[in-house]
């Protein structure tokens, strides 16, 4: 993140005219936080688990992210009620799908977490948030063409330090409250 200063931030905290936001306790800002850190642990467990070609174990880390990405998308802070929404859609459905649909219900939820990265590094200059959505859509081509199950392990490593990475400058801002 480039340096902001406190005014800067508090710039990126005050509405845009006519924008009308539901209260944000700085108490959901915590939430969405560690919902970010668990996302990118769940993905540390994706890698080794693809590494160890455990797929029955990956399908329901999957999952697990799936959910933990269900609470990131409830709790990202962003004005345009719009994308609000948009991702709060797409988490679920990710949910939902994911059980019946394993490929297209985890593109779902990664896409959402692609959004909200894209979002941050708007708001914040996080490198790791310009980074995000690119290799999560390589991540995605590769899962189509069936690369090794060891090799996507580590692409898989490589996704959650990029979201520990934005988890860990996210961490650096004060609380958030509107």
């Amino acid at each position: 993140m480039s340096k902001m200063t406190r005014e800067e931030v508090v710039q990126h905290l005050t509405p845009p005219p006519g924008i009308t936001m539901p209260p944000y306790p700085a108490k959901r800002d915590k939430i969405y936080r560690l919902s970010l850190v668990l996302m990118g642990t769940g993905l540390i467990f994706e890698g080794i688990s693809g590494m160890a070609r455990l797929a029955s174990i990956q399908f329901w880390i999957q999952g697990a992210i799936s959910a933990v990405l269900i609470v990131s998308g409830w709790t990202f802070l962003v004005w345009l009620k719009q994308w609000r929404w948009t991702v709060r859609t797409m988490v679920v459905l990710g949910f939902v799908l994911w059980p019946v649909w394993p490929l297209g219900g985890w593109a779902l939820s990664l896409a959402a977490g692609a959004i909200m990265a894209a979002k941050e590094t708007h708001c914040f200059h996080f490198w790791a948030g310009r980074v995000i959505p690119w290799y999560t859509l390589i991540l995605g081509v590769l899962l189509i063409i069936h690369l090794s199950e060891p090799f996507m392990g580590v692409a898989w490593l490589g996704l959650a330090a990029l979201w520990i990475s934005l988890a860990a400058g996210r961490s650096k801002l004060p609380l958030f409250e509107i």
